[in-house]
Formats: C-alpha cells, sequence, structure tokens
C-alpha cells in the first residue's frame, strides 16, 4: 500500500509544483508587462536624442547620458514643486484630520437627524463631479479665489468628500463605544477623545486616506486647469504640459521631458515603498468594518 501511495504523493507535489512555477511565469510576464512604459521612460531619459529617435527603435542606449536630469530640474520645475509641496501638504494633513472629526460625529455622537444627514451626505456621491464645476467655479470667482492655490486647498477642511467621510465612519463604528464612555467618565471631552483615543486606533484608515489624498493632489490636472491661468500658480501636473506638451512649448530634447517624468514619478515610488503595508492593511480593515 504505501508503495502504491508513494509515486501518487510524488505525482501531486510533482502538479503543485508545476502549477506554482507556471503562476509565477505568467505573474511575471504581466508585471514585466505593466512595467515596460516606466521602463522604456527610464531608458529613454539616459539616451541621447540620436538614440531615441533611431529608426530602428531601442529600448537600451548606446551610452548612458544624465545631462537631461539637470537640465529639467530648473527653476521652472522648483517652482512648480513648490506649489504642488503646499497643496499637497496642506490636504494630506487637514483631509484626515476634518474626515476624523466628520466620522467621530457620525459614528459616536448622537444627535437628532444623524441618520437623515448621513444619508443626505451618501447622496452627492450620485452627483457627477462635471456637474459641480461651474457652480463652484462661480462660488470662488465671487470669493475672488481664482487664480490662486486656494481652490485646491479649501475643501480639505471640510472633510475631503463623502467617501472618505464614510469610510472613517465604517470604521470608527467597529470602535466598542465602552472605550469613548470610559473617556467621558475620566472627564475627557471630544476633542480629546478624538485626537488622543480614536485617531491612534484609527491609524490605518487615516494613513489609507493620507496617501490617497498626496496621490489625488499631487496627480490632480485638472482642478488647477480651470482655477489657475498664472504660470507663477501652477502645480507640477499643469507645469510640466505647458512647458513640454502644449502648442507653442518651446522644443526641448526628448529625453530631457523623459528626465522630467522620472523626477516627477519619484514621490509616487517613494510613497508607495514606505506605505505598502499601511495601505493594504488599511483597505482590508476598512472593508472588513463594513
Amino acid at each position: 500500500m504505501q508503495t502504491l501511495l508513494y509515486p501518487r504523493r510524488t505525482a501531486r507535489r510533482t502538479k503543485k509544483t508545476v502549477i506554482s512555477v507556471v503562476r509565477h511565469l505568467i505573474v511575471s510576464a504581466l508585471a514585466l508587462f505593466f512595467l515596460l512604459p516606466i521602463i522604456v521612460m527610464l531608458m529613454r531619459s539616459v539616451m541621447s536624442p540620436e538614440d531615441i529617435y533611431r529608426v530602428p527603435t531601442t529600448i537600451f542606449p548606446s551610452k548612458l547620458v544624465f545631462s537631461g536630469y539637470a537640465e529639467a530640474f530648473d527653476e521652472q520645475i522648483l517652482r512648480y514643486l513648490l506649489n504642488t509641496i503646499i497643496v499637497v501638504g496642506v490636504n494630506t494633513v487637514f483631509v484626515p484630520l476634518t474626515c476624523l472629526m466628520c466620522g467621530y460625529g457620525f459614528a459616536k455622537v448622537r444627535f437628532p437627524g444623524r441618520g437623515a444627514c448621513f444619508s443626505l451626505l451618501l447622496s452627492t456621491i450620485m452627483i457627477p463631479g462635471i456637474a459641480m464645476q461651474i457652480p463652484l467655479y462661480i462660488v470662488y470667482y465671487k470669493l475672488k479665489l481664482t487664480n490662486s492655490l486656494w481652490p485646491l486647498m479649501i475643501t480639505a477642511f471640510f472633510g475631503g468628500g463623502a467617501m472618505s467621510i464614510f469610510f472613517m465612519r465604517q470604521y470608527l463604528k467597529g470602535i466598542p463605544d465602552s472605550i469613548t464612555e470610559a473617556a467621558r467618565v475620566d472627564g475627557a471631552n471630544a476633542f480629546t477623545i478624538m485626537f488622543r483615543i480614536m485617531l491612534p486606533l484609527a491609524r490605518p484608515v487615516v494613513v489609507l486616506t493620507a496617501v490617497n489624498v498626496f496621490i489625488g493632489q499631487y496627480n490632480d490636472y485638472g482642478t488647477a486647469l480651470i482655477y489657475i491661468w498664472n504660470e507663477k500658480y501652477y502645480t507640477l501636473a499643469v507645469g510640466l504640459y505647458y512647458k513640454y506638451l502644449a502648442p507653442g512649448a518651446q522644443a526641448i530634447d526628448a529625453n530631457i521631458q523623459y528626465a522630467a517624468g522620472v523626477l516627477v514619478m519619484i514621490p509616487m515610488v517613494v510613497l508607495f515603498a514606505l506605505f505598502q503595508k499601511q495601505l493594504i492593511n488599511g483597505i482590508v480593515t476598512s472593508g472588513m468594518k463594513m
């Protein structure tokens, strides 16, 4: 009996090994396929213009040329970067904080009409964002805030959107009420409970919200394009377009454009490398709380 089972076990192990190898090969091929544009951008950023325009095209440079990075990182890029840091910094700090306040109010504070207010908040998700652009522009124009960075930052002080508040509220609902009740018995007020108790407990979803806000604001092109027409206030997304791609833009070597793309991509890569674990845990945890 043992001699009969042993070949079967070996066959099963061999089959599992083959399936595992095939699975890893498929995943690796898909990863390489999706990374191909980034690989091409990296390679062409260190190519000479002659190598880039060579026919037939090639991925690997004949010689490494790093001058494109020095020319791409000029005074204009620094100004666009500073504007982007201001916008992204304000949103990344204040959206999670105000979102925590709103989520705490809907999850832990009992007041008349709480359910109706929360339902009204969620109903705003059904409104297309493009339908709000003209009314918002009129509001900012009447307040004389257009052609500045304020339209890109004001919403950070009001919860950061219905979806962020919804996820925060769902997460905070999973925290036992006994914790907040014990804190109130000890004399803690609402702000103490929020920032000294709820904030550490809700760290996964707070980090997830902050990272999502960072990515969204850093890559935001449409909002800045609508409200800003003064080159002094351009963010990176808009500034790079007008500098390299817009009709009438100055003629610049292709390797400089690729180098600028790599420089802009670096913060996203660093962010993912630092917060990959928190991002995955935040998504899993927030999904479980729902």
